[in-house]
């Protein structure tokens, strides 16, 4: 290659770097001169409910008419021309937040602080808490800003299953290839606002679309096809399998220690028959509704003859047919 086309190519390497290092610095700048102060914080929340409750929030985010409204909206009333990302991340940043105080809802031994209106806890409580849920510490210092909107946002997909997914619901999840094109389309667009710095853990990367199969021919045509996700439901499966067994042989030895001990429903009702109490009597009746449980079971042991044990039936008949009578 001649000097004067090396240079060219050089000179043209070095201005396509500055050009793309300029444009990400001043997009970097706009998402970081984001001003949430509480009063925009208030309105683009309820910009963001305003939309959910028009049906323009699809899976767990809005869709395109949805942000394109609140943009819109937006800027009529504050001025200020924010880009979609920017929307995005801050909903991203909220629905953690909202998740987080919930959390703390169904946390014991906290504390109410009715001067903050918020929950109270020891420094290692909140510390743990912090560890287990990043950003909950948060609310040491105060409540939820503007719970009732975040509820409209947020209540109804936070424990919809959309983010987890257990081998009790039946079926497995979906894969990000049928999220909302909307939804997914944005994923890597989320990871560069100074406020989404820990909003990238939150999506997995999503598989590549469009690529053709791999012809039958090729060399790796042998190996098996990558089965992760399967590997896991196998492995959650097996887990609630061997529970289901264990639960079983602790039944049956709950059964056994019954029988054993002479204190089994049979036992004690081959007792009720013995003692005059025969099938088709108010005393067999009673028995047969209140053995099922074995403190019952247990009191009529300890009466020594025929005699007691018809006469203690009798008196419970009549004493549950005051009490439901009475009732």
């Amino acid at each position: 290659m001649c000097d004067h086309c090396l240079l060219l190519l050089r000179f043209t390497t070095m201005y396509v770097y500055h050009v793309c290092s300029v444009d990400y610095f001043v997009d970097s700048k706009m998402s970081d001169n984001a001003d949430w102060n509480d009063e925009n914080t208030r309105l683009v929340c309820e910009l963001f409910a305003e939309q959910v409750t028009a049906h323009n929030r699809s899976g767990t985010h809005l869709n395109k008419s949805g942000y394109k409204n609140v943009m819109e909206k937006f800027k009529d009333k504050t001025g200020l021309d924010y880009s979609r990302r920017q929307f995005k991340n801050k909903w991203d940043k909220m629905r953690r937040e909202y998740a987080n105080w919930k959390r703390l809802v169904k946390e014991t031994g906290l504390g109410w602080d009715n001067e903050k209106k918020t929950y109270t806890a020891p420094d290692s409580r909140w510390k743990q808490l912090n560890k287990d849920y990043p950003g909950i510490n948060k609310f040491k210092d105060g409540p939820l800003q503007f719970e009732e909107l975040k509820t409209i946002m947020f209540e109804d997909i936070r424990n919809s299953g959309d983010d987890h997914w257990a081998p009790s619901s039946g079926a497995a999840p979906a894969s990000q290839q049928d999220a909302e094109p909307d939804e997914a389309d944005d994923r890597d667009e989320d990871c560069d606002d100074n406020e989404a710095s820990d909003d990238c853990d939150e999506y997995s990367p999503e598989p590549s679309r469009g690529k053709r199969p791999a012809p039958a021919n090729r060399k790796d045509k042998g190996k098996k096809p990558k089965t992760s996700g399967g590997h896991w439901v196998q492995k959650e499966l097996s887990k609630l399998v061997s529970l289901s067994a264990r639960s079983t042989a602790s039944c049956e030895s709950l059964a056994k220690k019954d029988e054993s001990s002479g204190c089994s429903i049979k036992d004690v009702m081959a007792l009720v028959r013995e003692c005059g109490a025969v099938p088709g009597t108010k005393e067999h009746f009673i028995a047969s509704q209140v053995f099922v449980k074995r403190a019952e079971r247990e009191m009529f042991l300890t009466l020594e003859t025929p005699e007691e044990r018809f006469q203690w039936l009798s008196m419970k008949h009549m004493w549950m047919t005051r009490n439901d009578s009475s009732m």
